[in-house]
């Protein structure tokens, strides 16, 4: 069964990807939240910091992982991240990254 974890980090943003996406300006250092699908219900650090370098960013800093409680999306400061819950699950991660 897949499920999607979540995780927090750091990193340098050094190089745009072939696919689009509102990515933040090269050499820029950002907080981010990988929302990520895994189908084995432990973290998977190593995968996600791989993930994270498909989406351009190095020199990541990551907390473990940790799986989201679905149920919390309903509430309604956290109904933004639904459309990444969401992502995650029919692409394979989608990232949050802060200015």
């Amino acid at each position: 069964m897949t499920k999607v974890y979540l995780y927090g980090g750091k990193g340098k943003f050094v190089a745009t990807q072939s696919f689009e996406w509102n990515s933040p300006e090269i050499g820029s250092t950002h907080q981010f939240i990988l929302f990520f699908a895994q189908s084995k219900a432990e973290p998977n650090d190593k995968a996600a910091i791989q993930e994270l370098a498909r989406y351009g960013f190095a020199e990541v800093v990551i907390s473990q992982g940790k799986p989201i409680a679905v149920e919390v999306l309903n509430e309604p400061q956290m109904q933004a991240f639904q459309k990444h819950y969401d992502g995650a699950l029919s692409e394979g991660s989608s990232l949050v990254w802060y200015p």
